[in-house]
């Protein structure tokens, strides 16, 4: 059965997973908090994540995988981490809240600039603006990957190139492709991915 709010949560969860989830909670124990036999087990069920989701997104390194609450509370920690007074960001009007309120936010508090792409009425974007925005202190571009309202995938490689060739950095939402759409982020020039593990990945909420 598929349901129509998939883009908020995946449904079903496989069997591996339940399985997974009931094997994690059977460990019971504090990784990188003790020595015992269990913590020992937790620690390499951890970095055996890291490992795999650095291989499948073809990351920066294990070490630069981190674990946080949920898509909401990563694109946060990212976009206030990154940006500071007299950066410049450029962004989309496709966003979630999760992008838009830190933005808008660190806009009134921090003085940091702020640009957006428009969409047109079918939701696709004109690249051209993304270079069209660029300034001399623009230092990232936000934009999701996909849109959960419309559906429309950006073009992730395209304004990869674009800020690098700008010596700026891309945040990427990635929590409506995470696992349904290829991602690279060698190739596609990612700097920063964030995602969530419960709908495309097919993972529980909290991932």
């Amino acid at each position: 059965m598929i349901y129509f709010d998939n883009a908020a949560t995946g449904g079903r969860k496989p069997d591996a997973v339940i399985s997974a989830v009931t094997s994690a909670v059977k460990l019971c124990a504090n990784p990188g908090r003790s020595g015992h036999k269990l913590s020992l087990a937790c620690a390499a069920v951890v970095q055996n994540c890291r490992n795999a989701l650095d291989e499948y997104f073809n990351g920066w390194g294990f070490e630069r995988v981190i674990f946080t609450k949920n898509c909401t509370e990563a694109l946060n920690i990212a976009i206030n981490g990154i940006l500071h007074e007299g950066d410049h960001a450029i962004s989309t009007d496709c966003e979630h809240n999760s992008v838009l309120r830190p933005l808008y936010r660190l806009e009134e508090e921090r003085g940091v600039g702020l640009d957006f792409v428009v969409a047109d009425r079918q939701g696709r974007v004109d690249y051209g603006d993304f270079e069209r925005l660029i300034r001399c202190n623009t230092k990232a571009i936000v934009c999701t990957h996909c849109s959960n309202l419309t559906g429309n995938v950006l073009d992730i490689a395209k304004i990869g190139e674009i800020a690098h060739r700008h010596g700026a950095l891309l945040i990427v939402d990635a929590s409506q492709t995470a696992g349904t759409i290829p991602i690279d982020m060698e190739k596609m020039g990612v700097d920063v991915l964030c995602f969530t593990g419960h709908k495309g990945l097919m993972g529980p909420q909290g991932t």
